[in-house]
């Protein structure tokens, strides 16, 4: 353990002693208050020791409890908890004072290092997190008198936000409440009572702290009085401002290294970081960083012993540097850097390596001393990266990214790294190569398996053996090994001649057998060996002795020991893998003198070993298949010679041609077209004076062997070059291929489109899987598929025989006639044919029937609703999607002969219009330029390979073919000739003055003129010049003829094959047209099934969604009713401590009290001259900083401390303030500090009575601080109760509500409208039943149409609500006009009746004395009156209580009536609720399948019954035939006796109970 003080920097370390190994510490904890620190062992059944910091003493030791722990965690007193592991992970807690178990808890929940949360208070609540199910699990200690237990007080579930973050998502504030954080930053509160997570802060999205919004990993850490929230590139501190978290500060950078942070009390913030450096958060008036206090080392690839050196030093490969460690003390004694570093290996004799790179580069590096060290050579490559190397003498082997295998040869004078060849590509590539190992100069042990695709580590089965030299021959040698072997090492020889030395160690096994490899390249089997390992071997290493490892340990083998006469027969053990970790390289160094082991975490670990003359073992030697003395030869299969050519002595292709060779080939191009013209030239010459019988065109076109021997040679010359173009374009060609096979191999077809010939018409293809997925035909799923079959066939064969009869009886009469006409009448309709049985030979004729355009009557359940869509998918729309294609493919095909036909016929027209030309040349008539003539092609997306199609550009293959070139020069200009298409070009211009001559008709050619026509005059023809001459001019005439009649029949063939031309390109369209059509209607169909079976998910995920809501609601309220009771059994639990806790309080009390009334009025009765000053030293305590006695545990071990009791258990380590406040009591306790007038006997007696003031009110204290935090917590249970109760009636409202969805949801149901013409507008009114006269519109014309509609509606509404404010306005002044009228006519009529009354004079004495008469009225009865008003009051109140009375009654009543009509209803719906379920779930299919079944069994009960009863019937009469026929019988044969009684059979009981 490495301990580093932060002021000082100085670094201490320090190795705990177990008992078990002094090796390993498997877990490592700190206090939070105490300088305590406790380890646990790494062995089964460890101890716990605790030391104390920082003299290193051991405080206390925890005996072994438990098989193993996984985590170990202080709390912030004086307990200590461990989690165990396997299979139960049980908690359990310690007091590390006197190291007693509290105690034991089995959880069942996997824990992992440092994952266990513990709070802060005395009495810890400890969390745990299930990530198997995914819930936050609450632990609280719940102590008795003599035992404790552990109280699960809540599971809180989390959801998938939290997976990425559960390593540390969770922490204590100090104010002991519960906090989280998820995967995207979110500060979260625990809210333990209602098993809920409340929100508490958000990121934002300013700039102030970037967020992603992608889930990723957070940590969260309780630090000062906030939170600071980490991910891999951004954290924030939070702290709460105004009852809100708010932002203080942030940092930003790479963090993706830093396993967590830990915050102490002094308010500091540590980082830990892979893979072990510290870092400390610096905040400042700039910002918040990061700042390395103790840095560690890096990651180490590999590492070497180097040979030369007289230094204890390794090598090691870092990923940027080699660095030489001195093994001693650990020192870095030299550093080469190497960028991108992936290895090495060293020399078998001097002090040099060779170091791979990621760049494909050779670094060459000898070591002068330990601590100096050359850079040599060098060597970049153009390979992949470089991933293994091999070293031997002056050779370096490495394997490339792409497992090829590389020889470079190494010189040393001048020091040079060369790369020679390629070893043998094309046969390892299709291998598994394991292991090759480099030995005595150029042999090469290559261990293979034939499985190429085999994973790492993998085995070998095979050894190939390559040896090459000077004679450019590579030998291949191939040996079957007789096992399969996971791990090979290799001795190299010493001498020149002597054997190789391989160890190979057997897979899954402890077996490891020796090969020898000598120089005549026999491989033969030494011997074999069992080794003492504990589990199976997994690697070996060949030093000066055999290392061999496992999980279980490491074991040297000695080659020589005076026990054993074979070598390897003795070994020992060198370290045991108490804990198990796996091991990549094991090397034993410096005459056995330390141990270095590389582990798969890249961490390397040096031991120093012990004697090994002691605890040595003896192996096991197998014997072998073969007998003893007579040497073991492995079987040599293949050997196989190869020749290459050195790397350095090839040269690269040059394709690049300058314009002067580019000019030489038009110069050579321009030479041979004017030869050609000359040829032409000679050759018509040739014709027209010697004919074809002879001269030079009976030699060129009737003798082809210069021409053959000519094309030959061209041909032979060509080949050379296009061979060498042929494969530089392989690679290419090859990956090119390759993608689209793997693009087009387990996706789904491509769309490609069948287009119109010049027309803008077009369709495509529907696109279906190339491969079905079997997995999805389950029998389970399809198990009433068996019923569809069955039934369609009964009704094929239904509807077969009235067919069959209709055949047979004919049309003879019109009576007959007339029955089928009433048959077929009755017969129309719909017919019921089932969903998935295709009727007939159209699919779509079947999905568009009639019969299924209507609503399903069938509901389809949630558990047939994948087994309806599996037989949707595979009955009806992928074969109506293979129906299309196949008129798709039909069309494709159509298109393809269209296309041909059209080029046949421009063929033809192009004749037709050179024989045009011609026969306007011999008429002497102008040429015409013959039209361009239309050529369809196929559209690039008619095409596959040009749909996908993969650029070469694109494509960076390696030519790892890199031909010989020739050299350049004046030779370059000659490539552009090896060309087949050059030559044939040549040939055919120089030939075409020859051919064209071949293929000209007897109509084209000309009479040859008379001889004499061009030597005489016209005057000059004798008799018979004439009669040839006037022959000739008629011949000349007849051919003018016949030219003209064969060009008006040119004409004609034209017009015709323009017209042929038009009419397959017409037909093709009009086939395209239509099926563009019925594509529409096709996809309508597929549209229609997909939106169907979609409105089935939508309503049955809404149902299973309903249905998981009520579930999840009654689980809840279940779950919360359970929480409950254990709340209400904690709560009754924790009042009953408070009692407890009080009579201890009143007890101690009275114990005080008692010890005050003794001092007053015993002590003080001694000394009455200084009761004054001793009552004044009574009361005196020594003068303590605030808050010294904050705990309990403190109060009371001080207290034992004042007591003076010899105390049995460990001593608990106080603060330095009280253990300051003792040595002033101790102090004043002297008898310096006594009064003089006070004998020493009595100051004793006072101290001692003093001490147990002071003992008591610190018990009092402590018992006052469990008083108060056992109170606290009773009102927390109380809040929890009240908390829970509100949930759980919240989650019975919410599941109530959700059963009332769910049966509304039930009763109502989607419907689907399936118009067949498009979209259509009905009126608000009306309905339609046929949609032959309708109109189909677009929808944007229909919305621009409504849309003026509605703006002259609301234009209208606006007029409209204007007129009706007017006429209210109106209506009311009129009313207000009418109103006053009446008012102005009431008050006439009041004035006039006024005027014309007329009144007596003792009433008139009265109005104009009405005050007078008013009072004495009120003096004389008003008494009178108020007793009056008195007495009524009383009545009306005492009815008024009657009534009320009643009214109480009349609504205890009806709230009584209600309450039970209320669970009355509950029940309904609940009952409700588990019909539907119950309906939801059943399975229609299967019933009818079981009801099927029930009846046929009752079919057959019921025949079995009535025949049962008939030979009931019968019996008595049967019985008296048999007797009848037995007599005849006797009769027949008089000297047969009958049968004895015993050889007739039983007669059954049912049968002789019927008979009467």
């Amino acid at each position: 353990i490495k301990f580093m003080h932060m002021q000082t920097k100085a670094i201490h370390y320090f190795k705990p002693e177990t008992p078990a190994t002094s090796l390993c510490v498997n877990l490592l904890a700190g206090h939070n208050r105490f300088p305590l620190f406790a380890v646990a062992e790494v062995v089964l059944r460890p101890c716990i020791h605790i030391y104390r910091y920082p003299d290193m003493n051991k405080f206390s030791t925890i005996p072994p409890y438990l098989l193993s722990y996984t985590d170990i965690r202080f709390s912030e007193i004086d307990l200590l908890i461990g989690v165990g592991g396997y299979p139960t992970y049980p908690l359990c807690v310690f007091n590390y004072r006197n190291g007693t178990l509290i105690l034991r808890h089995p959880t069942h929940c996997p824990t992992f290092p440092r994952s266990l949360v513990v709070s802060l208070s005395s009495l810890p609540s400890i969390v745990q997190f299930n990530k198997r199910e995914m819930t936050i699990l609450v632990y609280e200690i719940c102590p008795v008198e003599k035992e404790s237990f552990l109280h699960q007080v809540s599971e809180v579930e989390v959801d998938k936000d939290f997976l990425k973050s559960c390593d540390n998502f969770m922490c204590f504030s100090e104010d002991a409440y519960l906090f989280c954080t998820n995967d995207f930053g979110h500060l979260m509160l625990v809210d333990v009572a209602c098993f809920s997570l409340k929100p508490m802060w958000k990121p934002g999205g300013s700039t102030e702290y970037l967020r992603s919004s992608s889930p990723r990993s957070h940590s969260i850490t309780s630090h000062r009085v906030g939170f600071f929230i980490c991910n891999s590139t951004n954290a924030y501190y939070l702290k709460k401002k105004a009852g809100l978290y708010q932002v203080e500060w942030s940092l930003q950078g790479k963090m993706h290294n830093i396993n967590r942070f830990i915050s102490n009390a002094n308010g500091e913030l540590y980082a830990q970081v892979h893979p072990g450096h510290i870092d400390q958060v610096v905040v400042d008036k700039g910002g918040a960083s990061i700042t390395r206090v103790m840095p560690t080392g890096s990651p180490v690839i590999s590492f070497r012993n180097l040979q030369g050196l007289k230094d204890e030093c390794v090598l090691l490969l870092h990923s940027d540097r080699v660095a030489m460690i001195d093994l001693a003390k650990g020192n870095t004694l030299c550093e080469v850097p190497v960028d991108g570093a992936t290895a090495f290996s060293n020399h078998r004799s001097l002090p040099s390596v060779v170091v791979g790179t990621m760049n494909a580069s050779l670094v060459y590096i000898q070591f002068e001393r330990a601590t100096v060290a050359h850079v040599l050579y060098e060597l970049s490559l153009d390979t992949p990266s470089i991933v293994a190397v091999q070293f031997n003498d002056s050779w370096v082997v490495f394997q490339d990214l792409e497992k090829t295998l590389h020889a470079v040869q190494v010189d040393i004078k001048p020091h040079k790294l060369t790369h020679y060849f390629e070893i043998d590509q094309k046969e390892l590539s299709k291998v598994f190569i394991h292991t090759f190992l480099l030995a005595d100069g150029p042999r090469l042990l290559v261990f293979i398996h034939r499985d190429r695709l085999m994973k790492r580590p993998g085995n070998a089965t095979e050894l190939w053996l390559y040896q090459w030299g000077k004679d450019k021959r590579v030998h291949r040698r191939e040996y079957l090994l007789p096992k399969t072997y996971r791990s090979f090492s290799v001795q190299p020889p010493v001498g020149r001649w002597a054997l190789i030395e391989v160890v190979a160690v057997e897979e899954d096994s402890y077996v490891f057998d020796q090969y020898t490899l000598n120089e005549k390249d026999e491989f033969q089997w030494i011997f074999s060996i069992k080794s003492a390992h504990f589990s199976f071997v997994i690697g070996a290493a060949v030093t000066k002795h055999l290392v061999t490892w496992s999980l279980g340990g490491i074991m040297i083998h000695f080659k020589q020991h005076k026990r054993a006469k074979k070598p390897y027969m003795v070994c020992r053990f060198l370290s045991l893998g108490i804990d198990s970790e796996y091991l990549l390289r094991v090397r034993e160094c410096f005459n056995s003198k330390y141990l270095i082991v590389l582990l798969a975490n890249q961490t390397i670990r040096v031991l120093r070993l012990p004697s090994l003359a002691d605890f040595t073992r003896d192996n096991v030697a197998l014997k072998l298949p073969i007998e003893e003395g007579i040497p073991l030869y492995m079987e040599q299969t293949v050997h196989k010679i190869d020749t290459f050519v050195p790397i350095g002595m090839r040269q690269d292709v040059k394709e690049e041609f300058t314009k002067a060779d580019l000019a030489k080939r038009d110069k050579v191009m321009g030479m041979i077209e004017k030869f050609a013209a000359k040829v032409t030239a000679l050759i018509d010459y040739d014709i027209s004076k010697t004919g074809k019988s002879s001269g030079i065109f009976k030699k060129f076109c009737f003798h082809y062997k210069w021409l053959d021997a000519l094309t030959k040679e061209a041909k032979h010359l060509c080949a050379l070059e296009r061979a060498s173009l042929e494969a530089a374009a392989a690679d290419q060609a090859r990956i090119r291929d390759w993608i689209i096979r793997l693009v087009t191999r387990d996706a789904v077809s491509i769309n490609y489109k069948v287009r119109s010939i010049f027309a803008d018409a077009n369709f495509e293809s529907f696109s279906t899987r190339r491969k079905l997925d079997m997995v999805e035909f389950d029998k389970y799923r399809f198990y009433d598929l068996q019923d569809h079959l069955r039934l369609s066939l009964g009704s094929f064969d239904e509807e077969e025989a009235p067919a069959a009869a209709k055949g047979g009886h004919g049309h003879d009469d019109d009576e007959s006639m007339g029955e089928e006409e009433e048959e077929v009448a009755v017969v129309l309709g719909l017919r019921d044919i089932k969903p998935f049985v295709v009727v007939g030979h159209s699919v779509y004729e079947h999905v568009m029937a009639p019969e299924f355009q209507l609503q399903d009557k069938n509901l389809v359940t949630s558990n047939q609703l994948f087994n309806n869509h599996c037989k949707t998918r595979y009955y009806l729309s992928d074969p109506l999607m293979q129906e299309f294609n196949k008129f798709f493919h039909e069309a494709q095909q159509m298109k393809q002969d269209t296309i041909g036909n059209v080029m046949n016929t421009n063929d033809v027209l192009n004749k037709i219009y050179s024989n045009m030309n011609i026969m306007r040349r011999l008429l002497n008539m102008n040429q015409f330029d013959p039209p361009e003539l239309t050529v369809p092609t196929l559209a690039q997306d008619e095409v596959i390979k040009r749909i996908m199609e993969v650029d070469d550009s694109e494509v960076k293959a390696i030519n790892r073919r890199k031909p010989k070139t020739i050299d350049t020069g004046g030779k370059k200009g000659r490539l552009l000739l090896w060309s087949i298409e050059f030559w044939s070009k040549a040939l055919i211009v120089m030939m075409d003055g020859v051919l064209e001559k071949l293929w000209e008709e007897e109509i084209k050619k000309d009479i040859p003129e008379p001889e004499f026509v061009a030597k005489k005059q016209p005057h000059e023809y004798n008799l018979e010049e004439q009669k040839i001459f006037r022959a000739y001019e008629e011949a000349v005439r007849l051919l003018e003829l016949d030219r003209r009649k064969y060009l008006g029949i040119l004409h004609e063939n034209e017009e015709k094959t323009l017209t042929v031309k038009s009419n397959h390109i017409l037909k093709l369209n009009q086939r395209v047209a239509e099926l563009m059509i019925l594509k529409l209607k096709y996809d309508f169909a597929l549209k229609q099934g997909q939106i169907r079976q979609l409105t089935l998910e939508q309503i049955n995920f809404k149902r299973d969604q309903l249905r998981m809501r009520v579930s999840m609601f009654r689980k809840d309220s279940d779950k919360l009713n359970m929480y409950i009771i254990r709340y209400g059994s904690l709560l009754d639990f924790w009042e009953k401590a408070v009692v407890d806790v009080k009579y201890r309080l009143e007890t101690q009390q009275t114990r005080d009290r008692t010890v005050e009334r003794q001092f007053r009025s015993h002590f003080l009765a001694q000394v009455p001259h200084a009761a004054h000053e001793m009552t004044k030293l009574f009361k005196k305590r020594p003068k303590l900083p605030p808050k010294v006695f904050s705990s309990t545990l403190i109060c009371m071990e001080a207290a034992n401390k004042l007591s003076g009791k010899a105390n049995q258990r460990m001593h608990f380590p106080l603060p330095n303030d009280v253990l300051d406040f003792l040595n002033i009591l101790s102090d004043n306790d002297l008898p310096q500090h006594c009064p003089p007038q006070v004998d020493a006997k009595i100051w004793e007696a006072f101290v001692k009575l003093r001490r147990q003031k002071m003992e008591s009110e610190l018990r009092l204290k402590g018992i006052g601080y469990q008083l108060l935090d056992s109170q606290v917590y009773v009102n927390v249970l109380h809040k929890d109760i009240t908390a829970l109760r509100d949930s759980k009636g919240l989650s019975q409202r919410n599941m109530e509500e959700c059963a009332q969805t769910y049966l509304e949801t039930m009763r109502n149901m989607t419907l689907q409208l399936t118009l067949t013409m498009g979209q259509v507008e009905v009126s608000v009114l009306g309905n339609f039943t046929r949609l032959t006269d309708t109109v189909l519109m677009h929808v944007d014309d229909i919305n621009e149409v409504n849309r003026q509609i509605q703006d002259a509606g609301n234009k209208k509404i606006k007029a409209m609500q204007r007129v009706a404010v007017f006429r209210r306005q109106v209506i009311f002044k009129e009313w207000e006009h009418k109103l006053y009228k009446a008012n102005i006519a009431y008050l006439k009529y009041m004035l006039d009746a006024i005027e014309k009354c007329k009144v007596t004079m003792e009433f008139l004495t009265i109005i104009r004395s009405w005050d007078k008469v008013k009072t004495d009225r009120q003096k004389y009865n008003a008494g009178a009156i108020e007793r009056v008003i008195e007495q009524k009051i009383a009545g009306f109140r005492k009815h008024i209580e009657r009534v009320n009375m009643k009214i109480d009654e009349v609504k205890a009543e009806t709230l009584e009536v209600k309450r039970s009509s209320h669970a009355i209803d509950l029940k309904i719906q609940l009952m409700k609720v588990d019909v539907t379920l119950k309906n939801t779930m059943r399975d229609t299919m299967m019933e009818e399948k079981r009801d099927r079944e029930q009846r046929e069994r009752m079919a057959q009960i019921k025949t079995h019954r009535t025949l049962m009863e008939n030979v009931r019937r019968n019996y008595a009469h049967v019985l008296e035939l048999q007797t009848i026929l037995e007599l005849l019988r006797l009769r027949t044969y008089p000297t047969l006796a009958p049968p004895l009684p015993h050889c007739h059979p039983p007669m059954p009981e049912h049968i002789l109970s019927s008979v009467p």
